[in-house]
């Protein structure tokens, strides 16, 4: 990677305040408009889109590989990274605003409580535009700053609402039976979908008033993403975002969205690190937020906090994501606050234990001797959140191995994801890998539970060749077969990694086989005597 591409601390620093950064592709217009063209011939609700994206228009790698692009999100992810197998087009036209939201983590990490995504940054979104995106062509809406900060209020008014449309859904199934899936009753079933969720509104305003009004924050601090066809915006996986407004332009609207993700918790700064500290609003409530998470990427997770927020003890229980956010950082880099952060962690209370998860995070290798006498006594639920903060402190809670390599034994499904998980990021910076955790990952492999063996596959395409043993490189074969596409995709990825010959032949002949050709027949007429030409 030539540095020149890079970004530097100021840029780094502001990605990890604002989550996210904007760049403009090298590439001629002509590119572009080629790009938007081959877009408009797909169907994104079908099999020539969505995840199959890529393969239907492959052009599209051209500017995911150029030296800006590839620059920003190396010194974002580290090198290595992936790209992710999940990939969108959105279109909009002519449609309207969207509600704010942040992505769902099904392709990411689950969220412990539904609440608690983690902070660190192992995901990104990367947003494509094809066309020139002026406010009229309703722009994707971001907001800055929102991607660290749970929305506590917002999720437990959205999670009471999804409750009553699952049952609403649940009960549109009941009421169509089969024809549900006709495609001559999608009217039909839209219709009586609408009916119903009109009755919830006349039912229940006061959820719907409390829903708009705690969204209304947010909605006044976006700001639409408009730039000329070649922009490219790089956004934190968990930033707030939706469309911005309607599309009024009269013209399509795409935007791209990529997924990549991390390979390797950071060991050195992977941008243009001239030896800067932390130099953003060092006041702000998150500022103990991002000075942690600066060094984080600085691959020095455990250096000493030069920012404390006051009143942490206090602000921990405040009703304010960002003050509380703020404070348990805070506790988490003072030994006197784990005792306090151990207490909040254990409650009952989802959003308190919550924000007592990620100043526990923040201890790291200190907090790993409560969090394991705590595993000892806990039932799955708590081992859940106990597990999956292991995981979070990544390699400074390697001591931790073992004991989660036993946890992937456990009867509850729930349980093995997220040891399996917790364990793959736990041994990460291991030079080698402990015999015993091996053989929990190959059992991985073959769970019963597609989201458990997702895990553990994804796992072993992070450890590549320190994972190649017989058994893991045949069973990672076996499942490029798996009925899950996230088993699949990753399967690809670590035969890949192995670096390992028949691994490698066995992820190309797979390939081979699913490859896609937009223009199958080109080319097939009888040859002349003058050169054949497109």
């Amino acid at each position: 990677m030539d540095a020149t591409y890079l970004l530097n601390d100021e840029a780094m620093q502001r990605f990890i305040v604002e989550g996210y950064v904007t760049l403009r592709s090298g590439l001629p217009r002509h590119f572009h408009a080629r790009m938007f063209d081959a877009l408009e011939t797909l169907d994104e609700r079908g099999p020539h889109g969505h995840n199959n994206l890529l393969p239907c228009v492959p052009e599209l790698r051209i500017m995911l590989d150029e030296p800006v692009v590839a620059g920003a999100l190396t010194s974002i992810l580290g090198p290595d990274y992936y790209l992710h197998f999940h990939r969108h087009d959105h279109v909009n036209f002519p449609d309207s605003a969207q509600p704010l939201h942040k992505d769902g983590d099904n392709h990411s990490h689950y969220a412990v409580d539904g609440l608690r995504r983690d902070q660190v940054t192992r995901y990104v979104m990367l947003l494509y535009y094809p066309q020139d995106t002026p406010m009229e062509s309703g722009p994707t809406g971001i907001v800055p700053r929102s991607h660290y900060v749970p929305r506590r209020q917002v999720e437990a008014l959205r999670q009471e609402h999804q409750h009553h449309i699952g049952k609403i859904r649940r009960d549109v199934k009941e009421e169509l039976g089969d024809q549900i899936d006709d495609p001559a009753s999608q009217l039909a079933t839209r219709q009586l979908y609408e009916k119903k969720e009109q009755v919830l509104r006349l039912e229940r305003p006061e959820l719907f008033d409390a829903m708009q009004e705690a969204d209304a924050p947010w909605e006044s601090e976006k700001i639409p993403l408009v730039g000329d066809a070649g922009t490219v915006s790089i956004v934190h996986f968990d930033i707030v975002h939706g469309r911005y407004s309607a599309n009024i332009s009269g013209h399509p609207r795409h935007m791209v969205k990529f997924l990549f993700t991390r390979n390797e918790e950071p060991r050195e700064p992977s941008w243009n690190h001239s030896g800067a500290s932390w130099q953003i609003e060092p006041a702000a409530p998150e500022a103990p937020a991002w000075e942690y998470l600066w060094n984080w990427h600085k691959g020095t997770p455990a250096a000493p906090a030069e920012i404390a927020a006051p009143d942490a003890v206090a602000n921990l229980h405040s009703d304010d994501d960002r003050l509380a956010l703020g404070a348990a950082y805070t506790l988490g880099s003072q030994p006197t606050g784990l005792p306090i952060l151990e207490e909040t962690f254990l409650s009952d209370d989802v959003g308190l234990r919550t924000m007592a998860a990620y100043g526990l995070a923040r201890s790291g290798k200190a907090a790993v001797p409560m969090l394991m006498r705590a595993l000892d006594q806990a039932d799955a639920s708590l081992a859940v959140r106990i597990i999956d903060v292991l995981g979070d402190i990544g390699p400074r809670a390697v001591s931790a191995a073992k004991a989660l390599a036993t946890w992937t034994n456990h009867a509850e499904p729930t349980v093995r994801r997220y040891a399996l998980e917790a364990l793959g990021l736990v041994i990460s910076h291991n030079a080698e890998i402990d015999r015993l955790c091996l053989a929990a990952l190959s059992a991985g492999l073959v769970d019963e539970d597609a989201v458990a063996c997702r895990n553990a596959t994804f796992a072993i395409a992070r450890l590549g060749k320190r994972a190649n043993a017989s058994e893991i490189v045949q069973r990672v074969t076996d499942n490029l077969y798996h009925w899950h596409h996230h088993v699949r995709g990753w399967s690809i990825e670590a035969l890949q990694r192995f670096q390992d010959a028949q691994a490698m032949k066995s992820a190309l002949s797979y390939l081979s086989s699913a490859r896609w050709d937009e223009m199958p027949k080109s080319g097939d007429r009888p040859p002349n005597p003058t050169p054949m030409r497109s």
